[in-house]
Parts: structure tokens; C-alpha cells; sequence
């Protein structure tokens, strides 16, 4: 994402009207939505370009999957099925591709050996690790076009989602 394309966005937020509020949901004001949408473009944007070059290799639906093994220690394909919103046959065959990739292993669960877990490998971890050193050049990139102020001001927002 090229910072062009930042600051246009930026400027958009700016000018967006302050009074309208949203029907159907009161306290909250129709500049302010329309805020919200087109900062977490740009912001989702700059995400999904930092693991771009991935793609040939590596889709995102296997992306998503990998980085929710990795996230959790105690995952199933039941649960990762319900964690990407897809069917267990086809979250079983996405398993498949990735531990054919190297990428994850199943390996039985220390209380019932019927049950079987996904883990990350140590490629599946280091491409993790990857992933997440690209996003965060990503997210600094668009953080270096906001003032020390607007960065505050969203770090404040943004950690008021995780206290609800």
C-alpha cells in the first residue's frame, strides 16, 4: 500500500459530515461509522498486502487456518471448522494440504489418543512469526501517517473493544 493511498483515505475521514446520527442504532453518529469503515480499510488493506507475495503459495483460507493453530494449542479440525465457519470435510482436506505443506501436524491428544490435535511445525511456526514481523511493518507504515495524537486516540479506542 503506497502512502497515496493512506493519506486519500485520511483525507476522506476528514471530510466526512460530524452530525448524522445512524438509524437503528442510537449513540452512534453516521460520520463516526463512516469513519470507522474507512480507517479499518485501510488498516485491512495495508494487512492483507503485507503477506501478498504469499498467495501462490500458500492461500488465505490456509493462512487463516495456520494462524489459528498457532494460536491455539488445543485445536481440533471440529473447532477449526467452527473457528472459519466451514464444513469438518473441508476443514479436514485444508488440514490435509497443510501437512502435506510441512506446515502443521496432528498429533493425539494427551488425554484421549482418539482425539487428535493440530499443531504448528517449526516451518508452519517460523511462517507465523513471518506473517506477523510483516504485519506489524505494515501497521507501523500506516502508523507513521498519523499524528502522535490520532495514534493515541485509536490506541485508546481500539483497547476499549478488548475491555467489553
Amino acid at each position: 500500500m503506497n502512502q497515496d493511498t493512506v493519506q486519500l483515505d485520511a483525507g476522506q475521514l476528514r471530510a466526512a459530515p460530524l452530525d448524522r446520527a445512524t438509524p437503528g442504532c442510537p449513540g452512534v453518529i453516521d460520520a463516526d461509522l463512516q469513519r470507522a469503515e474507512a480507517g479499518l480499510a485501510v488498516l485491512l488493506e495495508a494487512w492483507q498486502q503485507a503477506i501478498e507475495e504469499l498467495g501462490a503459495m500458500l492461500p488465505p483460507a490456509q493462512v487463516r487456518a495456520l494462524l489459528a493453530v498457532d494460536a491455539d494449542a488445543c485445536l481440533n479440525v471440529t473447532g477449526l471448522a467452527r473457528m472459519l465457519g466451514a464444513s469438518s470435510s473441508a476443514t479436514s482436506r485444508l488440514c490435509d494440504r497443510l501437512v502435506a505443506a510441512g506446515l502443521v501436524a496432528r498429533v493425539p491428544a494427551a488425554a484421549s489418543r482418539r482425539e487428535i490435535l493440530l499443531r504448528p511445525t517449526e516451518s508452519g511456526r517460523r511462517l507465523v512469526a513471518w506473517i506477523g514481523d510483516q504485519r506489524r511493518a505494515a501497521l507501523i507504515r500506516v502508523l507513521e501517517t498519523i499524528s502522535p495524537d490520532g495514534r493515541a486516540d485509536l490506541a485508546r479506542g481500539i483497547s476499549e473493544l478488548f475491555l467489553q
